[in-house]
């Protein structure tokens, strides 16, 4: 079987994927309540809050449309610093749910530094900062968060993060003044897709108690509805994918096992030999700061190579990578080191690598 280096979904552990082969239980009972709290104490600790997190049906995307129709109120505004295409996607999202969208636009490969987000933020009155934490499809990981959540929160700014590919392979914590954030089973978890979750701060549970969704949200994302259901039943408001919640329980408690910042050095090491070893064979990193660049998601630039024709003979000798999105779709490969891979994985990809380009250079 070809060996996954996409950026998700990824290659999930023998015991994760077996998980999912258990009889499905009714959502309205003992165990299924049972399930979901064990989940959502586990997911609580990998975003390390002590709010509520909601466990959705769906991608990553659902999170993420569900934490902004539900946490924006139409007619606020809210600043989106957009390096990539799911940059793009959190203002696009945000724009139909009717708030006042601002971008602050940059290069392929770069983001705008935190004092330029903060000197915008201290100049027009925001109610809301949404950021990309992993930006999949340029492999940059936005690691100025920290700070940046730390001094908007304190300007009574609320942060929302896309962390999709980011939760399990990069550093990250509600703690840091961060409202809300959205991620899903299928990328550094190491499950199978089918599922996904909002983690809110408890300032946030307070005010989404207080304050409600208004009706114009679709129901599915509406998290007041997640909220009550949690609190006095102990259920989803929806019939959850149950069987994708039996491996996805079995992942996070691998991932809690070896503790969240193995889970994160585990990411990094493998990506790290990426970045160290491809240049030699002359694809040059997407993201110019190498401090910046993604534990989960590689990102390089194929010059005057297809990207498409690499992927094609890649995947003829067992490895399956993704190439750009949007304007870099032919310029660009990008590999996935979240999952069950190895070691000795990332070197076979390395080498299989250099046959292709040596290839496609004769």
């Amino acid at each position: 079987m070809a060996k996954l280096f996409t950026p998700g979904p990824v290659m999930v552990p023998r015991g994760v994927l077996t998980s999912s082969s258990d009889q499905v239980v009714s959502h309205r009972g003992p165990e299924f309540r049972g399930l979901l709290e064990h989940l959502t104490r586990g997911l609580a600790r990998i975003f390390d809050t002590d709010g509520d997190v909601y466990v959705l049906s769906g991608s990553g995307t659902t999170a993420v449309d569900a934490m902004a129709w539900s946490l924006v109120r139409p007619g606020e505004k809210v600043l989106v610093p957009v390096y990539g295409e799911f940059c793009r996607r959190l203002a696009d999202t945000l724009a139909r749910r009717g708030a006042k969208v601002t971008r602050l636009d940059t290069m392929p490969g770069e983001a705008p530094e935190p004092d330029v987000i903060l000197g915008e933020l201290e100049t027009s009155g925001y109610d809301a900062l949404a950021l990309v934490h992993n930006e999949t499809s340029t492999g940059l990981a936005y690691r100025w968060i920290r700070e940046l959540a730390r001094r908007a929160s304190q300007m009574g700014v609320k942060v929302l993060v896309d962390t999709v590919s980011g939760l399990g392979g990069e550093e990250f914590s509600i703690r840091w003044g961060i409202w809300a954030a959205a991620s899903c089973s299928h990328k550094a978890l190491a499950a199978p897709p089918g599922a996904s979750f909002v983690a809110l701060g408890r300032e946030a549970v307070e005010d989404l108690e207080k304050r409600g969704t208004p009706n114009l949200t679709p129901p599915i994302l509406d998290l007041s509805r997640y909220r009550v259901f949690l609190k006095n039943r102990g259920e989803t408001p929806f019939t959850p994918p149950i069987t994708v919640l039996y491996a996805l329980r079995q992942a996070v408690d691998r991932v809690l096992k070896i503790g969240v910042e193995a889970s994160v050095k585990a990411h990094a090491s493998r990506a790290s030999t990426l970045y160290r070893k491809l240049p030699r064979l002359g694809l040059k990193p997407l993201v110019r700061e190498s401090g910046l660049r993604s534990n989960t998601v590689a990102a390089f630039k194929t010059g005057r190579l297809k990207a498409s024709k690499i992927k094609e003979l890649l995947e003829d000798r067992g490895f399956i990578i993704a190439t750009g999105m949007g304007e870099l779709r032919d310029s660009v490969v990008r590999i996935g080191v979240m999952g069950d891979l190895t070691v000795e994985d990332v070197e076979g990809l390395i080498a299989a690598m250099e046959e292709v380009l040596d290839q496609l250079s004769s």
